[in-house]
């Protein structure tokens, strides 16, 4: 897919954006590899067994409001944001990213809230490359494997992802998502991303970790049930968070000038 396939509908309303040819090369991409298209509202969805391991790919359109007047809007396409995970008996945490700026500092302070240690030896696979792990020490060794360096720069250092990329290691789980989509996205390039986070979880199941991590309550839900959670986090759980820290001061306030 070139880059002006993948982007001629980029900041085109949703009905005039061309997104069927999209969906077309995308099941020229993923289908040959023997997954099978899974239904999915605003996308697509590939499931099946790649070299015998369970694959699931998920490509979901990226959307914003575009305001034409103050009561009147449309929804503009904006790009596509993609998911490859693996299944894997392995059971602990790696994560792998290259985030800048402010999105650096909260990777950070949610991988150590979540009870994640930074690897302070990783090697410098890529700019801003960072690395936490629920144990530092198989994490600096499993990173220090030429093989597991290359698979990651094929990953992460395609010139046209975009920073947020990202590869992470969860109970029975390897994934890599990128908010958007990489322009030279081919059959080739898509069979070279499956198959480099498959080489990621076999290299791992060479050598565990000695201690193993339960999934969170999260993690064990249904994958629709937990995207229902976590739009509900952001679409109430957040803005009355807001809204107690903002009122609560001046709540405050009034009680201590009560007489």
């Amino acid at each position: 897919m070139s880059e002006d396939d993948l982007n001629k509908g980029v900041g085109k309303p949703l009905i005039v954006a061309g997104l069927g040819d999209v969906r077309d090369q995308l099941d020229r991409c993923f289908l040959p590899l023997g997954l099978e298209l899974d239904s999915l509202f605003a996308g697509r969805k590939y499931v099946g067994e790649v070299y015998g391991r369970s694959t699931t790919i998920t490509i979901a359109l990226r959307t914003r409001n575009k305001y034409v007047t103050s009561d009147i809007s449309y929804r503009k396409f904006t790009g596509l944001w993609m998911d490859i995970s693996v299944e894997t008996p392995v059971m602990s945490r790696l994560m792998m990213a290259q985030p800048r700026g402010w999105a650096r500092r909260f990777s950070a302070f949610v991988q150590r809230w979540r009870g994640q240690r930074p690897v302070e030896n990783a090697p410098n696979l890529v700019e801003n490359f960072i690395a936490f792990a629920h144990d530092p020490a198989w994490g600096e060794m499993f990173l220090a494997d030429t093989a597991v360096q290359s698979h990651l720069i094929l990953l992460m250092n395609n010139p046209t992802l975009p920073p947020g990329a990202a590869v992470y290691l969860t109970p029975n789980k390897w994934m890599w998502t990128t908010p958007a989509m990489p322009s030279d996205f081919t059959p080739e390039a898509a069979q070279q991303w499956v198959y480099a986070l498959g080489h990621l979880a076999a290299a791992a199941e060479q050598s565990p970790p000695m201690t193993a991590v339960q999934p969170s309550w999260l993690e064990r839900q249904n994958p629709t049930v937990a995207a229902f959670l976590i739009a509900a986090v952001f679409l109430f759980g957040i803005p009355a968070l807001l809204f107690m820290c903002c009122m609560l001061p001046a709540l405050i306030v009034v009680l201590t000038n009560v007489k």
